[in-house]
């Protein structure tokens, strides 16, 4: 059992308090520790926390709304982006540059400049790029938020409806969604200026200025519904007896298409293989995300090992930073100790 090895990370003040799920085989622990807000007062947390997942969002809609274009050969990797949006300025960007983040778009923009949904994304379009498309690789949420135009374009509808009729619905991920009711079920994330307790609303600033809604932040979801997700990936797309995504795409996910001069791998959409966030121990063939707000994803497929954390680090300040170094040691744990899920 790994729930004694989560409390002392919350002693350590690495955050307030998660959710986890460690899945090897057939075999599966799910856990709640620690505290579900700080403030303005504690309240302990409970396996039913929706958290925030930031750029989750990526990998978990606007990765596979992509992919389902794909099957479905409305688009392909080497589309333009120009082809899709006429008002994008680069030529020579494609899909596979945004989902590889090797486009050259800028990493973030300083959203305080805008006023407006309509302004924000006008700013989006008239960034210039960082370095020169495909010599390198920096993650930016630009390259999804374009992605998440496309699949809106494409399909005729917003992207949280799709997200809820391709996805959240056939998965049976009914705690997941875009813009929660309840909000408080949900575990409060940074104390801001002009935000107040941020809680229910979706931390990116940028995801918050477009109405909650983006193919790079804004979905909330629990423990239960990613366990879910993470299962039809090691089961190469099937849900039960029925396909749900090729195998051949989630392949593609887990190939590793472009190495950044920092070394970072990239398939599509996902980080791929050893890094400081999947730590020393896992196999190649392991696909990986995070979020800023706290959240870890890892899916080994060749061992069938995943690894599931929902956290509220920046709860009640971003400050909080113990968890990017934590990482890697967290991983190597599971993996060091994960005959004990077989022994429990």
């Amino acid at each position: 059992m790994f729930e004694n090895y989560f409390k002392r990370l919350v002693k350590l003040n690495v955050f307030p308090g998660c959710n986890y799920a460690i899945i090897h085989n057939d075999k599966l622990e799910i856990g709640s520790v620690g505290a579900k807000a700080l403030v303005p007062e504690i309240e302990k947390n409970d396996i039913n926390t929706l958290y925030d997942l930031a750029s989750l969002t990526k990998v978990l809609v606007t990765n596979v709304l992509i992919t389902k274009l794909l099957e479905e050969n409305k688009i392909k990797l080497g589309d333009k982006i120009k082809t899709y949006l006429p008002k994008f300025k680069y030529d020579n960007i494609t899909i596979f540059h945004l989902l590889t983040h090797s486009s050259g778009l800028i990493a973030d923009v300083n959203w305080e400049k805008v006023n407006s949904k309509d302004e924000l994304i006008e700013f989006f379009y008239n960034k210039k790029l960082y370095y020169e498309t495909g010599t390198d690789v920096i993650y930016s949420d630009l390259n999804f938020m374009f992605l998440g135009f496309i699949v809106e374009k494409l399909y005729g509808k917003p992207l949280d409806v799709l997200a809820y009729e391709k996805i959240f619905k056939p998965l049976h991920m009914n705690n997941t969604c875009f813009n929660p009711n309840n909000k408080k079920l949900c575990a409060p994330t940074e104390v801001t200026k002009k935000r107040g307790v941020v809680r229910g609303i979706v931390h990116d600033e940028k995801t918050w200025m477009m109405n909650g809604v983006s193919g790079a932040a804004g979905v909330f979801s629990n423990i239960f519904d990613l366990v879910k997700f993470v299962i039809m990936i090691l089961n190469d797309g099937m849900i039960g007896d029925k396909k749900y995504i090729d195998k051949k795409y989630i392949d593609l996910w887990a190939k590793p298409f472009v190495k950044g001069k920092e070394k970072n791998v990239r398939g599509l959409g996902w980080g791929v293989g050893k890094s400081k966030i999947t730590g020393s121990l896992c196999s190649n063939n392991t696909i990986y995300h995070t979020g800023f707000t706290g959240n870890t994803l890892i899916i080994d497929r060749e061992n069938k090992i995943a690894f599931i954390l929902l956290s509220n680090r920046i709860h009640p300040t971003r400050d909080n930073k113990l968890l990017a170094n934590k990482r890697k040691y967290i991983v190597n744990y599971i993996y060091k100790n994960i005959g004990k899920i077989h022994n429990s």
